[in-house]
């Protein structure tokens, strides 16, 4: 009988047990839910953004999705071609960003102290004159239709201490940033994030496709034109072709510099233009070209004219050039690679192809500011000076005379070995 009881009690005990523990898991995982939706953001997928609007204060920057040719534009810079891999970036790294925590926000100061206030906001009736300062950047990402998928604001840094020091001095960082974020029923809620989004700029001349050769190798010919004062046919100031895969250098008459023929395609390789020139003026004269066929089928044709623009960047004494890019391809052009069969040969052509259409895009039909000491750069002729040659001179004779002293030396050294 007492054992019969005992089974029974443990029986109850463990029954009990595990109601237990179901209900404290049940309140967990209900605590979580709750924190989970407190904590989310508005979803969206990144491929049904048609739309990116990003503003701050005066400057704006309206990106547009181009269905035909599947490309971002920006409307600021006259539809030119913007950098698709930046947008895609920001994109998916706002679909993505989830909140550490979420702050009680108890008026307008606490906005101001994060610059989360928004335009509507500071200008206000009877909004602080403090506010004025205090606007974020704001991102608004819209559908094909128009809907708002998402509407971000973006404010101060969350500051860190690094590790790191110089001296002194703690190096500081960010590790965070304070967002604010629009919901259908027009509240706002204020978060932190683990992202900074540095990038999400409203500025468009920085979501502008740079100007640069991607595949700048293996060139055909090279020469370099200008057009003199009062003349209508421009001179060749250089011209570099290559036969039986050497490169010859037909004009100016001189030995040919390999290590400054190469620096040129090093400079176009990077980014050389810094803005699109909107509605460019039609008095520009494009005196100076700089012309290349490449082994890959394509050829550039970039033409320089002289402007004068008002607060740009760089040296205030060095002239100021617009750049002109002409990009051209011909599947005739393209050179076969030794031992490449024939469908990897057409596969490589279609590949190109492709490549050709994204850069007629960013290049055609625009003028772009130029970065400053381009022209100098390529309008210098490929050959070797005689300060050149002196410097070799001079760096044989030094390394001539290093060798005297060290053989001097050796043999000093070994006479001393000798007399002890």
């Amino acid at each position: 009988m007492k054992k019969r009881r005992a089974l029974i009690f443990i029986f109850l005990a463990a029954v009990t047990a595990l109601a237990v523990v179901s209900e404290l898991r049940l309140r967990r995982e209900s605590a979580s839910a709750t924190t989970s939706a407190r904590l989310a953001l508005p979803e969206f997928r990144p491929e049904d953004v048609r739309s990116l609007e990003i503003s701050w204060r005066t400057q704006k920057s309206t990106l547009d999705f181009v269905q035909d040719g599947g490309y971002w534009a920006v409307k600021e810079r006259a539809g030119a071609q913007a950098a698709s891999a930046q947008v895609a970036d920001l994109l998916e790294g706002l679909a993505k960003a989830a909140p550490l925590k979420e702050l009680e926000i108890s008026g307008m100061d606490d906005l101001g102290d994060l610059n989360l206030v928004s335009k509507e906001e500071i200008a206000a009736p009877g909004a602080k004159p403090t506010l004025k300062n205090s606007e974020g950047i704001l991102a608004v990402l819209r559908d094909g239709n128009g809907a708002e998928l998402l509407r971000i604001m973006l404010g101060r840094g969350h500051t860190r201490l690094a590790a790191d020091r110089i001296g002194n001095l703690a190096v500081q960082g960010y590790d965070g940033r304070y967002i604010r974020v629009w919901y259908p029923d027009k509240t706002s809620r204020v978060f932190l994030i683990s992202r900074v989004f540095e990038k999400c700029v409203p500025n468009p001349r920085q979501w502008i496709e740079p100007l640069f050769l991607s595949k700048p190798e293996n060139p055909v010919y090279a020469r370099f034109q200008r057009k003199r004062p009062g003349s209508e046919t421009p001179t060749v100031v250089w011209f570099v072709n290559t036969a039986k895969d050497k490169f010859q250098l037909l004009v100016p008459s001189g030995e040919f510099d390999l290590e400054a023929f190469s620096q040129k395609y090093a400079a176009l390789a990077a980014p050389f233009s810094v803005d699109l020139v909107n509605n460019p003026p039609k008095e520009l004269q494009f005196n100076d070209a700089f012309q290349t066929v490449m082994g890959d089928g394509f050829a550039y044709l970039l033409e320089f004219a002289k402007v004068e623009v008002e607060g740009a960047a760089g040296d205030a004494d060095a002239d100021v050039y617009a750049g002109r890019l002409t990009v051209s391809f011909d599947p005739e052009n393209v050179h076969r690679l030794i031992g490449e069969p024939d469908d990897a040969f057409e596969r490589r052509k279609k590949q190109l192809a492709a490549r050709a259409e994204y850069e007629k895009r960013t290049a055609n039909g625009h003028v772009f500011l130029l970065k400053n000491g381009l022209l100098e750069l390529l309008a210098q002729p490929p050959v070797k000076t005689l300060k050149t040659a002196a410097q070799r001179t001079s760096s044989a004779t030094n390394s001539s005379a290093a060798n005297s002293s060290a053989t001097t030396n050796t043999s000093s050294s070994s006479a001393a070995k000798k007399e002890e």
